[in-house]
């Protein structure tokens, strides 16, 4: 576990824990991004500590199968307030204790951030996927299979629009995921924000914002899981989708907000948080942490 904690000598301001989930058997986590995401919400967290009177405590969280910061109970030890998973392929398979430390943070009152490839962790799983798709992530990743989500929100992450990055799934390998991910930083996705209550993103309502793509968008979850689950609030909405997805995105939802248990949960499939030079993206980052720490105001 690494510790980084945040700029701030105001002692009158709330102290907010995070902790950064990272997986060891991420090829991305374990790579370049282990880092530069770390720094880059870091900074995105520091830069709004006066203007909403906290102060950010940032904690990284490894784990591996066969343990680690999460799965050794360090999110209930350290009274952590939010989880942020912040992207990549490790959600796909994730051993059952490393799951059942989550959820049960969650339900107990936590908050739950899930961002890019963490989106899909916090939701149902992948829908409009074909046996094409799935042989392709298995043998990609060398996994046996999909191992189950989080299922906090009843929410699909849409794969449908996988497909066309997938031209010949039978030669698809590692270092082809390459192409699509070197573009995604340069991206540029037009999402707009509804109103909704509680509101959390009440400066924005009813405008646009350009944010970084990530993952594939959500859709709703099945009618029936709305007599047990807890409603979905849709925050923003996708306008219009960039390299290297295609227009598929259109409509559907971008960032999500919903309720677990005590706990609460936001599912986002753009990365506001990586997207330079954008304070506006960066405060909806900063607002969904801010709710989910019970420490927005009026929400």
């Amino acid at each position: 576990m690494l510790i980084i904690p945040s700029s701030g000598k105001n002692i009158s301001k709330k102290e907010i824990k995070i902790a950064i989930i990272k997986q060891r058997w991420d090829i991305l986590d374990k790579n370049f991004n282990s880092w530069i995401t770390t720094i880059l919400h870091k900074r995105c967290l520091r830069q709004y500590e006066d203007k909403y009177n906290v102060k950010f405590k940032v904690y990284e969280f490894w784990d591996d199968f066969d343990g680690g910061d999460v799965q050794n109970g360090l999110l209930e030890k350290l009274d952590i307030d939010v989880i942020i998973g912040p992207g990549g392929f490790g959600c796909l398979n994730t051993p059952e204790a490393y799951r059942k430390e989550i959820k049960k943070f969650v339900f107990l009152g936590g908050g739950f951030y899930g961002i890019c490839g963490d989106s899909t962790f916090g939701s149902l799983g992948m829908t409009h996927t074909n046996k094409k798709l799935l042989r392709t992530i298995n043998r990609v990743f060398e996994i046996e299979g999909i191992s189950p989500m989080l299922k906090l929100a009843n929410v699909y992450t849409d794969a449908s629009v996988f497909e066309p990055l997938i031209d010949e799934p039978l030669w698809f390998k590692k270092t082809d995921l390459l192409k699509p991910l070197m573009k995604l930083p340069l991206s540029r996705t037009r999402i707009y924000f509804k109103k909704t209550n509680p509101p959390i993103q009440e400066p924005y309502f009813g405008s646009t914002i350009r944010t970084m793509m990530g993952n594939a968008p959500m859709i709703d979850g099945p009618l029936i899981n709305r007599l047990f689950m807890s409603k979905v609030k849709t925050i923003a909405i996708y306008v219009k989708s960039d390299e290297p997805y295609n227009s598929r995105f259109t409509v559907k939802k971008a960032i999500i907000a919903t309720t677990y248990g005590l706990g609460r949960v936001i599912l986002s499939s753009p990365h506001p948080e990586l997207t330079i030079g954008n304070k506006k993206a960066h405060d909806v980052y900063v607002r969904n942490v801010l709710w989910l720490a019970r420490a927005l105001p009026n929400t």
